[in-house]
């Protein structure tokens, strides 16, 4: 029989063969591995902590240059060497360009700049990161509506339609975009409800459809009548009372629900995010927020809509375990990762745990990076699968599963769940 130890090792060595899929990234499919060391140093929440460290913002501003940013930068990093964000950075340096130190300091920052520049020289380095280093067989690329498809590669990437704008950040500008992305004139609620069908039909490549909603924001169904008079409004920038708005929001929603059905995607939502919050961090100003109407009023959605797959994650772990109830309840509701604020270990084995006890096991699915480039996928791949080790492994040692049947269910969460949830060759 093994010893605690020995099954961890086991099992690790298991999961870090798994070809595992990454469900949604923001990486740039014209260069998708690192341009500049800020892409790598600076990634958004290595800055967040740095900057919560005591860090002025304008230390690592983009109108200096990156060595003067990073020198700028010294004094901080010492200060947030305890942080699991921290952990990724000096994983992926240590890994991907031979950064044998566990800290970026005075002595050794040059060198590694150095490093990092001539990886940015490799024109095909995304693809030794990807298949080699972090075994990810196929990343989501986040496509902006108002935006043209990129050029990407198939056999790495696949595309999510990214929709907020057209939901709960319905604005003039957006009907605008919309517009000039399906070749359209839209005067009336019938005709924005056409253009975004025709949006639909041209961004037809993509396995899923994209938003992120305020933890305030609540959705009623509402008849065509209701919302004409706001969406007139809405183009004339008069202002929209608070039920205005919601109805309208509500109202961009069924049919883009509706439209997503239709064409087979996945409906992807991020929940459990409060930004811009003044003060707050940038470049995003976000914090963790909660209400308790934020599931609840979702479920009507959920259950109206039955045939489309909902997949949900969230920043906060107050809504953790209530999601997974609502994925119990629901055949068409999953969840996955582990987003922005509980990218920690903490948390991440809080999720794996509930998910894994109390769902079946096709219900959820183990990763995505939220990365930039493909530097921090690998990071953040690293972070997971020793997770997701560790969970299985105590699970095993329980008495709970069988070695076995942690194996299966890595697989499940890695690479077989979203496969299929997906629908990917």
């Amino acid at each position: 029989m093994k010893t605690e130890k020995e099954l961890l090792l086991h099992l690790k060595e298991f999961v870090d063969t798994i070809p595992m899929i990454d469900i949604h990234s923001h990486i740039d499919s014209s260069h998708p591995h690192a341009k500049d060391p800020r892409d790598i140093i600076f990634y958004h929440y290595i800055a967040t902590e740095l900057r919560s460290a005591g860090m002025p913002p304008q230390a690592i501003s983009a109108n200096i240059p990156v060595e003067e940013a990073m020198k700028n930068a010294l004094p901080y990093f010492s200060r947030i060497k305890n942080t699991s964000t921290h952990w990724c950075l000096m994983s992926m340096l240590r890994e991907l360009y031979g950064f044998n130190y566990d800290e970026v300091n005075e002595e050794n920052w040059k060198g590694l700049m150095e490093a990092i520049h001539r990886g940015t020289q490799r024109k095909d380095r995304y693809k030794w990161i990807l298949t080699e280093k972090a075994k990810i067989k196929r990343t989501f690329l986040t496509f902006r509506y108002e935006e043209e498809i990129p050029q990407y590669d198939p056999e790495l990437f696949v595309g999510a339609l990214r929709l907020d704008p057209l939901i709960s950040q319905l604005k003039k500008d957006s009907v605008q975009n919309l517009e000039k992305a399906t070749d359209t004139s839209i005067a009336s609620i019938d005709e924005f409800v056409d253009s975004l069908s025709l949006l639909f039909k041209k961004f037809s490549g993509c396995v899923a459809a994209t938003v992120s909603f305020q933890p305030e924001d609540t959705f009623t169904r509402l008849d065509k009548p209701g919302v004409e008079k706001p969406f007139k409004k809405l183009l004339n920038e008069s202002h929209l009372t608070p039920k205005e708005r919601q109805m309208l929001t509500s109202y961009a929603l069924y049919q883009i629900l509706g439209l997503a059905q239709k064409s087979g995607l996945v409906f992807q939502i991020m929940l459990g995010a409060k930004r811009p919050v003044p003060g707050a961090a940038p470049p995003d100003y976000a914090i963790t927020g909660f209400e308790t109407k934020t599931v609840s009023s979702l479920c009507p959605l959920f259950h109206m809509f039955g045939d489309l797959k909902f997949d949900i994650f969230t920043a906060s772990h107050l809504l953790s375990h209530q999601l997974v109830v609502v994925a119990k309840n629901y055949p068409n509701v999953h969840v996955s990762g582990y987003w922005w604020y509980v990218f920690y270990p903490t948390f991440i084995k809080q999720f794996l745990r509930e998910r894994l006890q109390m769902l079946p096991r096709n219900k959820s699915n183990g990763f995505f990076s939220d990365a930039y480039v493909v530097e921090w996928s690998y990071a953040k791949s690293s972070m997971v699968r020793m997770q997701v080790a560790t969970v299985l492994a105590e699970m095993t040692g329980d008495g709970y599963i069988t070695e076995d049947l942690a194996k299966e269910l890595a697989v499940d969460l890695l690479a077989r769940n979203p496969r299929n949830l997906y629908k990917l060759q």
